[in-house]
């Protein structure tokens, strides 16, 4: 089983299966573009609808890998408020702009859609420049639609989470939890909040209800960040975090366009240009602490791996189907 996320032939081993977008029951992102600063590929593909994969080619992968480097500095993490990442897809699907590079599935697998090259509109920002400087992984979690109180879209007739043994397990419908890849998977949220089990905080002006992530996500999600920084390096190991406060910010921090690191839709985009709207994700149930202490303990590894004496070799190069990277 594949264990590596690409960019322009280049493969790093994250530790965790990840399906690639041509592989069987692979997902492939409708919707990709051009990067205005990465010069590889037909121009006309920036910000233009999508044709023919014959038009994706990369002309040279190592200068693009050059490129993507020096352009890509975010990874942005989403909600999908979706049950699952194949219906996270279908709905990707339909639209005619929407992408991300990842889906995370809620037993843990990671699609990847396309090679990190090119350009998926998930998160314009406040700036109207967010997809050109970022990576994004979409996140299984019904967010507030999850909650019968609240559902506007889904219109649930019921929570989707029940109390079991003491944890709240997500009540996946039988349609979407044939498409998970872990058969019999027990959905079921890495905390709870005290006896209602979801959490509940203001973010960008909107109190958001929601109940946690998996274990399997938070897992995925980690191994996600530190390779995708050994693959593109200037998408640093670090998170917001506001020194007096001792947290992570939930809502847009000021300096959205220049972070370099992991950050959450809600931090770049609060709605204040016109066209884009207010957002919210990855929510209020979120556990940003434990990424910035996952961080924090591998740029600890990483320092101890500088100063042994053994050589550690992150990256590989592979061959797509057809002999280009798509």
């Amino acid at each position: 089983m594949n264990q590596s996320i690409v960019a322009c032939k280049r493969a790093v081993d994250i530790g965790t299966p990840v399906v690639l977008w041509h592989a069987e029951n692979g997902l492939a992102c409708p919707n990709r573009r051009g990067r205005a600063a990465c010069t590889q590929h037909d121009s006309l593909l920036n910000d233009k609808p999508p044709g023919p994969n014959l038009k994706y080619n990369i002309a040279d992968p190592g200068e693009a890998y050059e490129e993507l480097k020096d352009s890509v500095h975010q990874l942005i993490i989403h909600y999908d408020v979706c049950y699952c990442s194949h219906q996270c897809h279908e709905i990707m699907t339909e639209s005619t702009f929407k992408g991300s590079h990842f889906y995370l599935d809620v037993d843990g697998t990671l699609y990847q859609t396309c090679d990190l090259y090119w350009k998926t509109n998930s998160a314009p920002a406040d700036d109207l420049k967010g997809n050109e400087r970022a990576v994004h992984v979409e996140i299984s979690n019904l967010s507030w639609e999850a909650l019968k109180s609240e559902s506007s879209w889904h219109n649930v007739y019921s929570d989707q989470y029940r109390l079991q043994n003491e944890r709240w397990e997500f009540l996946l419908p039988n349609r979407w939890k044939k498409t998970l890849r872990t058969p019999g998977f027990r959905a079921l949220a890495a905390r709870g909040y005290g006896k209602r089990g979801y959490f509940s905080r203001r973010i960008n002006g909107k109190i958001v209800r929601m109940w946690d992530f998996t274990e399997e996500q938070y897992q995925t999600l980690t191994r996600l960040c530190i390779g995708l920084n050994r693959l593109l390096p200037k998408v640093q190991l670090k998170v917001p975090y506001d020194k007096e406060k001792k947290q992570t910010p939930l809502s847009r921090i000021d300096n959205y366009s220049t972070f370099a690191g992991v950050l959450g839709h809600a931090h770049v985009q609060a709605g204040n240009s016109e066209g884009v709207s207010r957002k919210f994700d990855p929510g209020s149930a979120f556990n940003w602490a434990r990424l910035r202490l996952a961080f924090e303990k591998e740029t600890a590894t990483l320092i101890n791996d500088i100063n042994s004496p053994q050589e550690v070799v992150h990256e590989k190069k592979i061959d797509l189907p057809g002999g280009t990277s798509r």
